[in-house]
């Protein structure tokens, strides 16, 4: 339980009682108050007390505590300048956390589950090494979008139950297939901290002995080639999963139909992120606008990432499509807000965070809100363009278009309109009378989620 102090005040009045069954106690603590030592020295008698000046770092504190979960009591305050909706704040993050905690755990189990099934004693010695990679790919992850399905279920069917896994399963089965294209596409070293499929082939073929002028150009063709056939072979280990699982649901044409729009979605927002930048790079008549790039973000992110997990769980959950359209809108902007907090991550994140290279935005002239601002509304367009697509970047490079970002202004805007859609997002889950209140807590916790993360 998270307990919180009533509305328009910030303190929880201390009593025995309440302090015995509270394992943590959290101080919201603002730098100008002057109280925080008396409410410490007052709750550390029977409860372990935390003092956060900073919700990621009370995020990092939630992480890092192992033995909280759904069961365990805890009391949210604040110090005297505190304002009782950063209390709320801390409250819905603390839910969406546990609810993620806990779901994720039946989610690794499950996808280990439907790994096991994709390698058949029959296949090919080949078959079975690809199809290993993919195993490998498709295990560890954050789990996001699996998580946004139960959501939706969750929302749908107003009750916790595990009947939303498979689906749950098919669509990160997807995900890694598409991702295996993607970093085909990009030419990616790094996915998820591991070396990419292609890139693991080209290492494994470096071990073969040969002289032939023409073997690196064909090791890579090869390698690439592999790679697409894996992901082929994975989106429909993902259909499969679905059909097997959900074959006596009413509701499994509609499932069926709604996941393939995602796919078609993800795929024409693929398409003008890939033929974009050549159009800029190459074709002077070109211009970047950001109504296109708010497309690529729409069909390739929102669509994937938000809007089509949480709907495709509620469509399992039995919902109406008025009551998924309604969802979808409140759910739009935050998947732009997401892309453009990865956009933003891309340019001044970190690798080992981010588990791919933080040049790669850069080198593969990606279209981006940043480049954008810059080439439209700045004197550094040409400047900026003297790095973009430049694959041999050095330190200096790099730090110059970071440099460059800050300067002009464009990472002011980019998080600017970030934060506008995060809230635009908030004041729709509020509004939505579709959401039972505990899932709009949760769902209020991962937009601060999104908003906060790192990776």
């Amino acid at each position: 339980m998270v307990l919180i102090p009533k509305k328009n005040s910030n303190e929880i009045k201390y009593n025995d009682k309440v302090a015995k069954n509270t394992e943590y106690v959290i101080i919201v603590n603002d730098v100008d108050s002057s109280n925080v030592g008396d409410l410490f020295s007052l709750w550390n008698q029977k409860s372990k007390v935390v003092i956060c000046n900073d919700i990621s770092d009370y995020y990092d504190f939630l992480k890092k505590e192992k033995k909280i979960t759904n069961n365990t009591n805890i009391v949210i305050i604040g110090t005297k300048n505190i304002k009782y909706e950063t209390l709320v704040e801390y409250k819905n993050l603390t839910l969406f956390y546990l609810f993620y905690k806990e779901e994720v755990k039946k989610i690794e189990k499950e996808m280990v589950k439907w790994n096991k099934t994709f390698i058949k004693n029959s296949d090919n010695v080949l078959v079975k090494d690809a199809l290993n990679h993919m195993v490998y790919m498709n295990s560890n992850g954050k789990y996001l979008r699996a998580l946004l399905i139960c959501l939706g279920y969750s929302i749908a069917s107003k009750k916790n139950s595990n009947y939303y896994l498979p689906l749950a399963s098919a669509y990160e089965t997807f995900q890694t297939s598409i991702l295996i294209h993607d970093d085909i596409i990009d030419n990616a070293d790094l996915r998820r901290g591991k070396t990419t499929i292609h890139k693991k082939y080209e290492e494994k073929f470096d071990k073969y002995d040969l002289k032939d002028k023409d073997f690196v150009e064909k090791k890579k063709n090869i390698s690439k080639s592999i790679g697409i056939c894996i992901g082929d072979i994975g989106f429909y280990l993902a259909n499969n999963i679905i059909v097997e699982s959900y074959i006596n649901d009413k509701n499994l044409g509609r499932v069926l139909k709604y996941y393939n729009d995602i796919v078609i979605n993800t795929g024409k927002g693929e398409l003008i992120d890939v033929i974009l930048p050549f159009n800029e790079e190459y074709n002077s008549k070109n211009k970047c606008l950001e109504k296109d790039i708010m497309e690529i973000y729409d069909l390739k992110t929102s669509w994937y990432t938000i809007v089509g997990p949480c709907s495709l769980g509620m469509l399992l959950g039995g919902s109406s499509d008025r009551v998924v359209s309604s969802l979808v809108k409140v759910l739009e902007p935050l998947g732009t807000a997401f892309q453009i907090k990865d956009d933003i991550l891309g340019i001044f994140g970190e690798t080992k965070n981010l588990g791919k290279s933080t040049t790669s935005d850069i080198s593969e002239y990606k279209q981006t809100i940043l480049y954008s601002y810059v080439v439209n509304n700045t004197e550094y367009k040409e400047e900026l363009r003297k790095y973009y697509g430049k694959n041999s970047l050095t330190d200096k490079d790099v730090k110059r278009v970071k440099e460059i970002f800050s300067e002009s202004g464009a990472r002011e805007y980019a998080t600017m309109t970030m934060n506008k859609l995060f809230n635009k997002t908030r004041e729709g889950i509020l509004k939505n009378h579709n959401i039972p209140s505990n899932y709009k807590e949760i769902l209020l916790g991962l937009v601060t989620f999104l908003e906060i993360r790192d990776n």
